[in-house]
């Protein structure tokens, strides 16, 4: 599911429309309260947010809403839309945690592009962070670095481990290396 966070409602129907029309279901809001509710549920998958979600053009709301979808979801992609589209903006938001910037008037063709790169980008993300090695997986991978970098030797390979070499001899034991 793909939320559009917009005030306009013209802006929220088209976004809408035209992701309907590549296949993805869209969720649109026109406020925070509204955003921040959506974006904690897991079905959502990417976000477009509105720079603007007011009469003001600054662009400060939209920074402030990514980084509170940033707590809230840090792994969601955020592509960020306005009107008012500058470059210290685009920068401001891309160091904030955005993965896009897009301008209005948009070519929807060009946004579910982006869209699609967004996801593809968040999915292999997604899949590296699925497996946390534990401990004793980075302690064994450590243990055979060093033995590598000593060409085998172990008082060497112990040394650059900062350990004894019976407790490197325990370890490789234990790891079965």
């Amino acid at each position: 599911m793909i939320l559009i966070v917009d005030d306009d409602n013209a802006v929220r129907m088209s976004v809408s429309l035209a992701l309907k029309r590549a296949g993805y279901e869209p969720w649109a809001v026109g406020n925070e309260d509204d955003a921040l509710a959506a974006v904690r549920d897991e079905r959502v998958a990417l976000v477009i947010l509105d720079m603007n979600l007011t009469l003001s053009t600054t662009g400060r709301q939209g920074v402030e809403m990514l980084r509170k979808i940033r707590i809230l979801r840090p792994e969601i992609p955020v592509i960020m839309i306005t009107a008012w589209g500058t470059i210290p903006q685009a920068v401001t938001t891309m160091a904030y945690g955005a993965t896009d910037f897009v301008t209005k008037p948009w070519s929807n063709a060009d946004l579910v592009a982006r869209i699609k790169k967004a996801l593809a980008g968040s999915e292999a993300r997604n899949e590296a962070d699925r497996h946390v090695k534990t401990l004793d997986e980075m302690e064994s991978e450590a243990i055979r670095d060093a033995l590598r970098r000593c060409g085998g030797n172990l008082s060497e390979a112990a040394k650059l481990l900062g350990i004894t070499r019976q407790s490197l001899y325990r370890r490789i034991e234990k790891y079965k290396l």
